[in-house]
């Protein structure tokens, strides 16, 4: 019992490190939407926004998912074997650094033929972007989850500090966006590399090729899981911008950043989740561990995303302009398609944890596979709805699926009187969201608030009585 107690409480300080910085960087987004919708045209906006979206997509297919495998691999060299530690980090980095001078040499040619705007802009992003992943996982791959967040915070200031002054002191147009993203990032990588002397762990003698095999295996079957997540979170803005217009996608695009907000708050759970699972898989106890970790951050981030939700009618007018008001209407499904997506992925730790990443590609490949059918077939006939429907019935299959595979090395199990109890909520919820009275919203606020409290309330108790304990 004291044993488990030990591995939540781990998991618990491992989150909250990496929730300061990730919430601030996540936190930079909602801050800078009144300045994108109120200074930028629709059109702009949603280029900018396509353009980030295939960014995403083009980072972990250049790095080959490096940025996973040095996290893994190095877990298991913690606190031990410093000579292993060089080996995984040099293969690792001058592989890196090579495919970044192929990049830059290929997206050269390409723009001489397709003439992209804000070329430049995006050539900088898709290179930092792709050292400050790897190295950022590198950082948490030794343990060091605080430099993690403070180089996170750095990035997220520099973000903010450059899109106030580009776009609102000096007029710039959407490029803006995408330099101080670039500039936010090398900061980000300066920071990590001197703070850590990560230069200590790069020696040329110390390249192996048997070590970068073995990465390579562990993270080339990610990249189509990669592609498949790509094809689940950014198709919709493809098949949009293509089929109905770059200002659809503006909107479609603020609906997103809204519903993401659950998206982002998994995440940071996500990280340092998947180092536990990593680190405890062997335990004799692991099934109850696993079970009890599913149940209790089920519920806590199904009641995230109906507390989110009752919320959206008080603070959707405050940071939107009114050009963007009509992507209130794809918040709901939106958001429910982002906590399917969260449950899959708390069993998806199981196949990072016994390094099944083949698994974790085939589950994400149905799920892309669903959800770009869906796109292509009814967007014309449903417009954005189709894009949000298609994303929620994509995450759903994929929870449902994983749920039921992982039980082959897991036998985790979830309480289907939650399930119940949360989508009913869901659905009141919803209707009210819909029906848009402000009267309804209190009650509808006020109602919600004091039952994820008593349904949380074991979280609540944990948080008084860590404060307590570091107040005494």
């Amino acid at each position: 019992m004291e044993k488990t107690m030990d591995k939540k409480n781990e998991l618990a300080k491992n989150t909250f490190i990496i929730f300061i910085g990730r919430f601030c960087t996540q936190f930079v987004t909602f801050l800078l939407i009144p300045i994108y919708t109120r200074y930028l045209l629709t059109s702009d906006y949603g280029y900018v926004d396509l353009v980030q979206s295939y960014v995403s997509l083009l980072v972990p297919i250049i790095i080959l998912r490096f940025d996973s495998a040095i996290f893994r691999f190095l877990i298991d060299y913690r606190e031990k074997n410093t000579k292993r530690k060089i080996e995984i980090i040099s293969s690792s980095f001058f592989l890196l650094f090579l495919q970044m001078i192929a990049v830059t040499f290929v997206l050269i040619l390409i723009n001489s033929y397709f003439h992209f705007s804000y070329w430049l802009a995006i050539v900088l992003n898709v290179i930092f972007v792709s050292f400050s992943s790897y190295l950022l996982q590198l950082v948490r791959g030794i343990g060091k989850n605080i430099d993690y967040s403070i180089a996170s915070i750095i990035s997220a200031v520099i973000t903010i500090a450059l899109n106030v002054v580009m776009l609102i002191a000096l007029k710039y147009d959407g490029s803006s966006i995408l330099y101080a993203s670039a500039v936010a990032n090398i900061f980000c990588s300066l920071y990590l590399v001197f703070k850590n002397n990560l230069y200590r762990y790069i020696k040329i003698e110390s390249f192996n090729k048997n070590t970068l095999k073995e990465m390579l295996r562990y993270s080339i079957p990610m990249i189509p899981d990669g592609l498949s997540w790509w094809i689940v979170n950014v198709s919709d803005r493809t098949i949009i911008s293509f089929l109905i217009g770059t200002s659809a996608n503006g909107i479609y695009a603020i609906s997103s950043k809204f519903s993401n907000i659950l998206s982002s708050i998994f995440q940071i759970f996500n990280m340092s989740w998947q180092e536990s699972a990593s680190l405890h898989i062997n335990d004799s106890d692991r099934d109850d561990f696993f079970t009890d970790i599913l149940n209790k951050s089920y519920l806590f981030f199904y009641s995230a995303c109906i507390f989110i939700l009752v919320c959206m009618p008080f603070v959707f007018s405050l940071f939107i302009g009114e050009k963007f008001w009509t992507a209130y209407v794809y918040i709901p499904i939106l958001l429910l398609g982002n906590l399917y997506n969260a449950l899959g992925n708390i069993t998806g730790g199981v196949y990072i944890a016994v390094k099944q990443t083949k698994q974790v590609a085939k589950t994400t490949i149905i799920a892309a596979f669903i959800n770009i059918i869906i796109n292509l077939s009814l967007i014309k006939l449903f417009g954005l709805y189709a894009a949000a429907f298609s994303t929620l019935l994509s995450y759903i299959v994929l929870a449902l699926y994983r749920y039921i595979d992982v039980k082959k090395y897991v036998n985790m199990r979830l309480n289907l009187k939650t399930l119940f109890l949360t989508n009913i909520l869901f659905i009141i919820s919803s209707v009210i969201y819909f029906l848009n009275n402000f009267i309804l919203n209190i009650l509808n606020l006020i109602l919600i608030t004091i039952v994820i409290s008593i349904l949380n309330r074991s979280y609540i108790l944990f948080l008084i009585y860590k404060l307590k304990k570091k107040m005494i």
